[in-house]
């Protein structure tokens, strides 16, 4: 019988830690063609809207459809509706869990600063996933009201156990900081890229619209790897890519897919002084990963309600 899972009982059984391993193995799985990746398709209503996407990974044996409220996960062996999941709190944790995967790769091996821009839910989780592949001893972070920094650093603080101090600039978050991630919702760019010391992985995590920009002109010029979770999804989703490309400052053929430098297609760190660039839309195929290992884990545990189809 098929399981319907909730959004309690994914965060129950999806450590950040366990997420990232399971991405990192979705992209080598991509790496050697084992995995088709469904863009995200938004529609409009008259009062509102909604949203698909989804992907196969078959090493995973799952194939899954993901609307804005519901996840549909089948069996790729069998056919068969595998569950029903609420799909917030895995795209939570695995956007998260994807620049960790990202860092692993592009960043410094010995990187213990993290320079945070933007302080709403998902940033935590940016900063959990890093911690998971690096040895992070402190956190620079940076948001527009000083009261949410502070909080945002007390909680991570206590939640990761390492040194958070909130920050009073855009630029003192990027000043001696080994990866910058920018997590905002932002039109317009969020730090000075001609700022950013040589070496740093830049990780852009807030934007999945043509309309959003978080990162300049400047970091995209600089940085001698430019990679995306899905080049396809990125065409028609990151906005400071697409700007860029209109502009003459950046071609398509310069960006790589994250599955290429997981596979050792393509070199995550061109050189040590190398700055880096990780451009994060979210994709279908991290959400079937992601859900039928919480479904594995689910089934061994006992966790979830049986459905009656």
């Amino acid at each position: 019988m098929a399981l319907f899972l909730s959004n309690q009982d994914v965060q129950r059984l999806l450590p950040m830690a366990e997420c990232v391993e399971v991405l990192d193995d979705l992209f080598h799985q991509e790496a050697r063609g084992l995995v088709e990746n469904i863009a995200r398709h938004r529609v409009r209503f008259e009062t509102g809207g909604t949203n698909y996407m989804g992907g196969t990974v078959l090493g995973s044996q799952a194939h899954l459809m993901r609307h804005s409220t519901v996840s549909v996960l089948y069996n790729t062996e069998t056919g068969k509706l595998d569950a029903i999941l609420e799909p917030g709190t895995i795209a939570w944790i695995r956007t998260g869990a994807a620049s960790g995967v990202a860092a692993r790769y592009m960043s410094r091996e010995g990187a213990s600063t993290v320079g945070v821009i933007g302080t709403g839910r998902q940033a935590v989780t940016q900063v959990e996933a890093i911690c998971a592949v690096r040895p992070i001893t402190r956190v620079l972070v940076y948001s527009r009201d000083p009261e949410k920094r502070a909080a945002f650093a007390a909680v991570t603080e206590e939640k990761l156990r390492v040194e958070v101090v909130p920050v009073e600039s855009s630029d003192a978050a990027l000043a001696g900081a080994d990866i910058v991630v920018a997590i905002t919702t932002a039109r317009e760019p969020v730090f000075d890229g001609s700022k950013l010391d040589p070496g740093t992985c830049v990780i852009a995590a807030g934007s999945n619209s043509w309309q959003k920009r978080e990162i300049d002109e400047t970091t995209i010029t600089r940085a001698e790897l430019v990679a995306v979770d899905n080049i396809e999804q990125a065409k028609i989703e990151c906005g400071e890519l697409i700007w860029a490309a209109e502009r003459g400052a950046f071609r398509w053929n310069r960006a790589v897919s994250l599955g290429d430098v997981v596979g050792g297609k393509v070199a995550g760190r061109p050189s040590p002084d190398a700055i880096t660039l990780f451009e994060s839309q979210g994709v279908g195929i991290e959400d079937a990963a992601a859900s039928a290992y919480v479904l594995k884990k689910a089934r061994e545990q006992g966790i979830g309600v049986e459905l009656p189809f």
